[in-house]
């Protein structure tokens, strides 16, 4: 009799427990925690069949705003997905390398150098920065290293367990619950309409001076200059097919030495044997008008999409011979998903633009999916 009362005990604490651990779980994935942009880009990624992808591109959000894996795929026939967080580190640009080496065997990775441009090496390190990429990267060995490399001893804990770090996010109901409600519906879709991209309709809202690129060089911060060698170094032990870029940007005078040190850039990266496309200093070959293509300084808007997209899908195919693999199944109704809901997007977008005069943040969510169904 005893035993059985300590057997039936055993079992109710282990479901209380178990109850415990499940709800923990469940509040730290998908509602006290940064959920963001950031959470839906990488959790599409990571939702893509592992090695499907024929194209990987790897940066920071001009990645994510300037080019359409849907319209790649509707255009093109091959697969890609930008593996890209706001305003990614130094560091990440590592960590994030190491994770589509992991997950994906690219024909091609393109590199978007942003991450190395900037004055201050400390600032570009900033723990928000940081918890943009780590925070939506699934625990493994390479974020387990990376927390125990640079995260300082006293924070770690909260890179495991975010919930420690986010648990007064239930101040912000409607917000958090909205972000919740697109992740629990990408979970159950197991899959990324939009494939990660992000936009916002209309253009430049301030008269800024166009300043027009020159082949003048500034040196790369000493910090930024080690971690692009290293990550440099790491693409060539390890044979990585890779090609190195600088997507089209809106220069003004406030931003014309980070354009100087694309150039500096440029030549360590040569200096490697890669190749680097400076699509800032040649952006009049992508057709890029600086007065029409752009929301803001540094991203693109939907104009500004189709042209970039078009050029890199050329180049990937008659330069680096990308070519698409045969889709079947479930994988290719969600690739011809996507290449519609990027169609739709397209005329949802210039609807706003051309005819409602909109200005408007578009990614992937309930209502978004939503609405681009009308289009």
């Amino acid at each position: 009799m005893k035993k059985k009362l300590y057997l039936t005990r055993t079992a109710k604490l282990s479901c209380f427990f178990l109850a415990i651990i499940l709800t923990v779980g469940f509040l730290q994935d998908f509602y006290l925690r940064n959920l963001d942009q950031n959470t839906i880009h990488l959790d599409g990624y990571y939702y893509e069949k592992e090695d499907s992808l024929d194209v990987v591109l790897l940066g920071a959000s001009e990645v994510y705003t300037g080019f359409s894996s849907g319209m790649a795929y509707d255009k093109y026939g091959f697969t890609s997905y930008p593996y890209a967080t706001e305003s990614i580190t130094a560091d990440g640009m590592m960590l994030a390398l190491k994770e589509i080496v992991r997950t994906q065997k690219p024909q091609m990775i393109l590199i978007e150098i942003n991450s190395y441009l900037y004055g201050n090496f400390e600032k570009n390190q900033d723990n928000v920065n940081v918890r943009k990429l780590v925070d939506n990267i699934p625990l493994g060995k390479n974020k387990i290293n990376f927390i125990s490399k640079f995260i300082p001893a006293d924070m770690q804990i909260e890179y495991y367990m975010p919930i420690i770090k986010y648990h007064s996010l239930w101040s912000n109901l409607p917000e958090q619950a909205r972000r919740m409600v697109s992740k629990l519906q990408m979970t159950f879709h197991h899959n990324s309409v939009l494939k990660g991209y992000h936009t916002v309709t209309g253009g430049l809202e301030k008269d800024f001076a166009f300043v027009e690129p020159s082949d003048k060089k500034t040196a790369l911060n000493p910090g930024f200059e080690e971690k692009l060698r290293e990550l440099l170094t790491y693409c060539k032990e390890n044979d990585l097919n890779v090609a190195f870029m600088r997507t089209p940007h809106y220069i003004i005078s406030d931003t014309f030495t980070r354009s100087k040190r694309t150039n500096a850039a440029a030549e360590i990266i040569e200096s490697y044997g890669y190749d680097f496309i400076n699509l800032e200093k040649d952006y009049k070959a992508v057709g890029i008008e600086p007065s029409t293509d752009f929301y803001d300084i540094d991203h693109l808007n939907i104009y500004g999409t189709d042209k970039l997209t078009d050029y890199l899908c050329t180049l990937l195919q008659n330069k680096y011979g990308v070519k698409g693999k045969p889709l079947s199944g479930k994988v290719k109704e969600r690739w011809e998903e996507a290449a519609t809901g990027f169609n739709q997007l397209r005329r949802y977008c210039l609807d706003l633009m051309e005819v409602q005069h909109k200005r408007m943040s578009i990614e992937e969510d309930t209502a978004t999916l939503a609405m681009i169904k009308k289009y």
